[in-house]
């Protein structure tokens, strides 16, 4: 028992007398009826509301109402008996079909229904006021301290202008779902109107009436002791729905769980709203049936009050990228106006490095060196992984009709969806054919530090703009019931590990914590480049040797993803179910597996050895060496073995998983992808493939494709923001999906080109620029002229192809290199 005293009487939390409930109602004076001009009630002063003084009826006026409840309980009564005779009788030819009454699966729990009835409150024929005062009885029923008095006197105000229905209260109540809906279709978020909560017009005004915006976690348990059959029929009508909601197949969303959302007053505490949840559930539908509700309110609560504060970061990432816009637009005025520039000065590659114009001509030039398929691939793919990435973050957000998500999942569209992750492995392998096709045209390879450094460059810069960005901007840049829980967690991340990522060892160091998910790529493809380059100069200056190494490499990158798999028992396949994309960071087979550079070599490997052939062969000046019958053949050989390691991934989820073909499939399907994008490549580059060849190397792909990276950087940027700012659950439509990716694409081609403008193309040209005039520098102090070459000096024009690799433009176009450097 809590005790407060003050001048004007005596306050008493939970007194209990004879086994019930006393309290003093001096303290808390209600007008005698409604009154618009004071709706809410009138506190002595300087005296302790009592929380509990809401009986103030007389004992006729009780004996009335309980003798009008027992009437109404058996009017009900009598019209649910006739209810069921007549179903009864008119279904009769149908028994045989219905369960018996003692099956378990017929559950009637008549313990609950009985105290439901047990001690009737206020409750008057026809007014809907019933839950109001169920509500008001469960809060008085409650242990509370003293810190949560300031907050039950808003509630009971709140409650009290509920029944007379006063605007200010109306307003609150209406902002938040009375109990959830749609849960057992797959509706977990039960998020209310958030806007409504957040800008009550007289929050300003009115100060104690302001409130804020909760999100509160909840698990559902049961509680009853029946035993628990196991279900064969999961949507038998007669069933309990206990058992339904218990149930769940794997790789499906749990009905269990749920997130609500609660507008509160200001002055409440976690622990009361978790509490106040807590009572507003057990009077729901759900809580008829006797669940326990695990409730937990972890995260800060959102108000109008909370002002936005930009730190220093915010200013200092729109300082620098203005700087660097004005810099680009002064040297592109600069370009266009002075006609003669040296092109060998310092003044004049520092320009032309900046210039906007130069750098967006370099976006729209077409090399054709018998690859031109390579633009529409490198495009496709990034759309269809763009695709992916909008389906699995939207359905781990608020949608209405999870249920049949969760279904979709082993349809034949299901099946095309859930091994997408194969995609990223057609970027390796597009940077692998590159990689081969740029080194095998140096007559002398140079310094492979100067390559690498360039590799570097081309991937880090634009990675680090966006970095920078997650840092600094991306949380103001949105707001939403769910907006906090997802923008602050990965701002979070990337403010404690954004070091890692300069490093490209954040596919390898505390990668549960990895900021920006989908960067894992980077560091795989810098690290492939790097082992391969190291490989292939051995194997130029000791060919003998280099193959060892190259056959010890290629055995070790298609058994190493088998070993890790059968050792950890993983997955034979990171499939994108539910599971995974609620919170991929804690998924094992994502950590252990999927984004480490060991186990996703071998479609690195695949394209540089397919390059090897494509060099081999169209170094002798003929590219057109397979017949038309043969190419298209090849070219759809190529898709059925895309198409059949895709869609036997995907079979995965369902049938039953046996370690040692688990570890083969994982060992050989990324590979094998490989192998069918590499053979479309070859069938095309050699051959002729009817609409195939020119649609994929139709001109405005072009620029597309030199944009995928950007677009790779920034999409999932673009769809959280748009997933996670939603107010309410959204429906799962394909056409939708469609359109908000087509939206996706659009925009974050335009950030790519942003990125490509003021960071990329500048960076790429300063670093060619300071390689240039050091190699010149070395061969000037040798006293020898840069066309002077001599037996340690050799000329090379380097290729600016564009890949996936993303070399294109890495080094200047011709560069004299010395044995010596």
């Amino acid at each position: 028992m809590s005790m407060r005293e003050s001048d004007g009487g005596t306050c008493c939390f939970n007194q209990k007398v004879k086994g019930k409930l006393h309290f003093n109602f001096d303290d808390y004076i209600l007008p005698k009826e409604s009154n618009t001009e004071n709706p809410t009630p009138k506190l002595k002063p300087n005296a302790v509301l009592s929380l509990f003084s809401w009986n103030h009826e007389s004992e006729e006026r009780k004996e009335i109402k309980r003798k009008r409840t027992e009437r109404a309980y058996q009017r009900q009564k009598k019209r649910e008996t006739a209810t069921l005779a007549s179903n009864k009788k008119e279904n009769k030819c149908d028994e045989h079909f219905l369960p018996a009454d003692n099956d378990t699966r017929n559950v009637v729990n008549k313990e609950i229904s009985e105290k439901k009835h047990e001690s009737p409150k206020q409750v008057r024929d026809g007014d809907s006021s019933v839950y109001l005062d169920d509500v008001l009885f469960a809060m008085k029923s409650q242990n509370w301290t003293a810190e949560e008095e300031p907050c039950l006197v808003h509630i009971y105000r709140l409650l009290y202008g509920l029944q007379n229905f006063t605007l200010w209260a109306v307003w609150e109540w209406d902002a938040q779902a009375s109990e959830p809906q749609g849960l057992l279709f797959g509706n977990r978020y039960q998020l209310g109107n958030f806007d409504q909560c957040m800008n009550a017009p007289w929050a300003k005004k009115q100060p104690e009436l302001k409130t804020k915006y909760c999100l509160a976690d909840i698990v559902l348990e049961r509680t009853d002791k029946n035993v628990r059959r196991r279900v064969e029929k999961p949507y038998y009508p007669y069933q309990s729905a206990l058992d339904f909601i218990e149930h769940r197949p794997p790789h499906t969303r749990p009905l269990n769980e749920l997130t609500w959302g609660a507008c509160v007053p200001s002055a409440c505490a976690p622990r009361t709203v978790e509490r106040l949840l807590a009572v507003m559930l057990a009077r729901s539908h759900l809580g008829a049936a006797g669940m326990r509700a695990n409730i937990s309110v972890t995260e800060t609560c959102q108000s109008s009050d909370d002002e936005t504060e930009y730190d220093a970061l915010f200013y200092a990432f729109f300082g620098i990228m203005g700087a660097i816009t004005v810099i680009c637009l002064i040297c592109t005025y600069l370009n266009c106006q002075e006609k003669e520039l040296d092109p060998d000065s310092r003044k004049s590659g520092f320009i032309k490095a900046f210039c906007l114009k130069e750098n967006s001509l370099d976006l729209l030039r077409m090399k054709k060196e018998g690859i031109e398929v390579f633009y529409g691939i490198r495009f496709f793919t990034i759309c269809l992984i763009v695709l992916d990435h909008q389906i699995g973050i939207s359905n781990s957000g608020p949608i209405s009709d999870g249920l049949s998500s969760d279904q979709e999942v082993q349809t034949p569209l299901g099946l095309l969806i859930l091994h997408d992750d194969l995609f990223v492995d057609t970027f390796f392998l597009l940077s692998g054919f590159l990689t081969m096709t740029n080194l095998a045209k140096f007559k002398r390879l140079p310094n492979p530090l100067f390559i690498i450094l360039k590799r570097y460059i081309r991937l880090m810069v634009a990675f680090a703009v966006v970095i920078f960005y997650v840092c600094a901007v991306y949380p103001y840049t949105g707001s939403g019931p769910l907006w906090i829980r997802a923008a602050a967690h990965d701002t979070e991340l990337c403010r404690k590990n954004w070091w890692l990522n300069l490093l490209m060892l954040h596919n390898y160091i505390d990668t549960e914590n990895i900021c920006v998910l989908t960067s894992w790529y980077i560091p795989c493809d810098f690290h492939f480049f790097v082992v391969t380059v190291l490989v292939y100069c051995i194997y130029r200056s000791a060919p003998k040797l280099g193959l060892i190494i190259a056959a010890v490499l290629t055995a070790g990158a298609l058994v190493i993803p088998g070993v890790v798999n059968y050792i950890y028992d993983l997955s034979a396949v990171q499939l994108f179910t539910f599971e995974f994309i609620m919170d991929p960071r804690a998924s094992r087979e994502f950590n252990v597996a999927y984004i480490k550079s060991h186990t996703r070599y071998a479609a690195y490997l695949v394209g540089f050895y397919s390059g090897y052939l494509f060099v081999t062969y169209s170094s002798k000046g003929n590219l057109n060496r397979i017949r038309q019958k043969w190419s298209v053949l090849g070219t759809c050989a190529a898709l059925t073995l895309m198409l059949v390691v895709m869609v036997l991934g995907s079979t995965f989820l369902w049938r039953s998983y046996h370690p040692l073909e688990g570890a083969v499939y994982a060992a050989l399907n990324r590979p094998a992808w490989a192998c069918g994008v590499a053979l479309l490549v070859l069938c095309c580059s050699f051959g002729h493939v009817p609409l195939v060849k020119g649609f994929l190397s139709w001109y405005p792909w072009v620029p597309l494709s030199r944009l995928s990276y950007g677009l790779y950087l920034t999409h999932c940027l673009f769809i959280s923001r748009s997933v996670f700012i939603t107010r309410n659950p959204q429906h799962n439509d394909h056409f939708e999906i469609l359109n908000s990716t087509a939206g996706v694409i659009f925009w974050g081609c335009i950030a790519s080109l942003l990125l490509w403008l003021l960071a990329e193309a500048p960076a790429n040209k300063l670093l060619s620029l300071c390689l240039k005039r050091r190699i010149k520098k070395i061969m000037g102090s040798q006293g020898a002229s840069p066309a002077a070459a001599s037996p340690n000096t050799s000329t090379s024009t380097v290729p600016t192809a564009t890949g996936s690799g993303h070399l294109n433009d890495n080094l200047p176009d011709t560069i004299y290199f010395s044995s010596k450097i």
